[in-house]
Order: structure tokens, then C-alpha cells, then sequence
């Protein structure tokens, strides 16, 4: 049986923050955090070993109470210290406002760029590349817009 939010509250409780270089995309409570990092999927709730590490392109799901929010985020570092989850990427958009066309066309784009590239400027359009497929994948998974 889930426990009332006054008890929540009186009790520890799991934060979690997902920042970009814009702005924080979400900063609140959490019941449940789980985030694609170097070694897998990690699954954090509250009272977590303190954890630092690089986020991989994926997703990251968050539960509060009964809901999910789920994010299509690119890399970057992930860090779990004293019930507060951390998650600092270069982008992170909600499922609900992924456009699929737009991040297909990322993807078409990326290709094209590839094809002329440069060795130096390889590398940034593969991960270009890779984060417009996995806005695809997120989308289609979770269910973005079309």
C-alpha cells in the first residue's frame, strides 16, 4: 500500500533534477529515477548509494506516485548524492513534444552531413546522428507525437 504525501513528506524523500545548458527541464520529487548510464540501466529510489557517471543517449523515466514522465535525453553525467538524482545533458525534451518528422529529418540530415565530412568533424555528426534516431526510438516507444 503507498504511503499518504503527508507521510512522504515527513519521511526521506527522492529528488530528482534533469538540467540543460538552457535551462532545468525538471526539478521535483520523485518516486522512482531510471536512467540509461555507462554500465546499463541504473534505477534509483530514495536512500541510494551515492553514484556519479555518464549518462548515455536514451531516456530517462521518472515515476511519481501513479505517473511517468519520461524524457529522450543526449549524453552527458548522472550523479545520486544525499536522495537528490542529478542528470546534466545537452538535451532533454519530453516525449509528449517529440516530433517524430522533425527528428527523422535530423537524422536524414546527420547522413548527408556524414557523407561530406571531414575526419575532424566525423565524430559530433555520428553523435548528431544518434541522438535524432533515439528521439525516433523514444517517440515511437512511449508514444510522441507522429
Amino acid at each position: 500500500m503507498a504511503e499518504a504525501p503527508e507521510q512522504r513528506r515527513e519521511g526521506r524523500q527522492l529528488f530528482c533534477r534533469i538540467i540543460t545548458p538552457e535551462r532545468p527541464i525538471f526539478d521535483d520529487e520523485a518516486d522512482l529515477v531510471i536512467v540509461r548510464i555507462a554500465d546499463g540501466e541504473i534505477g534509483v529510489l530514495v536512500d541510494h548509494a551515492p553514484t556519479v557517471s555518464t549518462v548515455e543517449i536514451g531516456d530517462v523515466r521518472i515515476r511519481q506516485g501513479e505517473e511517468w514522465s519520461i524524457y529522450a535525453t543526449s549524453d552527458g553525467f548522472f550523479k545520486v548524492s544525499e536522495n537528490l538524482v542529478q542528470v546534466l545533458v545537452e538535451e532533454a525534451i519530453p516525449v509528449a513534444e517529440i516530433d517524430v518528422g522533425e527528428a527523422e529529418n535530423r537524422v536524414e540530415e546527420a547522413e548527408r552531413d556524414l557523407s561530406e565530412a571531414s575526419d575532424e568533424r566525423r565524430e559530433e555528426i555520428e553523435r548528431r546522428q544518434r541522438v535524432g534516431e533515439n528521439l525516433v526510438r523514444v517517440a515511437r516507444r512511449y508514444g510522441g507525437e507522429g
